[in-house]
């Protein structure tokens, strides 16, 4: 392969790959606008990074479908959650929890058909930010609702060959059947 063609095909990656890398990139510095910088929040905002590109992904995988993220992240809440009772009621000290925390929420990620990695750091910064309960649940919702806005605007400006009218199916499990038929929507 000569330099041209190799640059001129690097450039067509670059191309394809910058509006969902924007998407996610804007995303991500629109919600640290309203939230301090502290160390909980940061391992948040990377966790949701990692989201935001997983799902600006062209290709349907059960990874990066809406269901698997939100159901993943409602995990790592509710593990989190336990964790942190536990921390006030009992002595556990922050090694421990982040054991038990990334642990458990691998695992029930895994048990219910739903791992989606940045999720499980997602856990550990619920059990760091130690907040208020209001406060851990604003946060919550502000990421997943963030999360679905970013597939919306990569269904809008970047999957040209799938229909706003199929993002429905983002809620859905992906079986093997399904699969076939995203591979085949994608082809077409």
């Amino acid at each position: 392969m000569s330099l041209q063609r190799f640059i001129n095909k690097e450039r067509l990656i670059w191309h394809k790959r910058f509006i969902p890398s924007l998407i996610a990139g804007i995303a991500v510095a629109v919600i640290t606008f309203f939230f301090e910088m502290t160390a909980s929040n940061i391992v948040m905002f990377a966790s949701l990074g990692a989201s935001a590109a997983i799902l600006t992904h062209k290709q349907i995988h059960k990874l990066t479908i809406l269901r698997t993220v939100i159901f993943s992240y409602l995990i790592s809440l509710s593990i989190s959650g336990i964790i942190l009772f536990i921390i006030h009621h009992y002595t556990l000290s922050f090694s421990i929890a982040a054991l038990i925390a990334v642990t458990l929420a691998t695992l029930t990620m895994y048990l219910a058909d739903v791992f989606h990695p940045p999720a499980v750091s997602a856990a550990l910064a619920f059990v760091l930010l130690d907040g208020g309960f209001w406060e851990t649940i604003v946060i919550f919702f502000s990421v997943i609702i963030l999360l679905i806005i970013i597939k919306l605007l990569t269904y809008a400006f970047y999957y040209e060959h799938l229909e706003m009218d199929k993002f429905m199916q983002e809620f859905k499990k992906i079986e093997r059947e399904e699969k076939k038929k995203w591979k085949q929507m994608i082809n077409d």
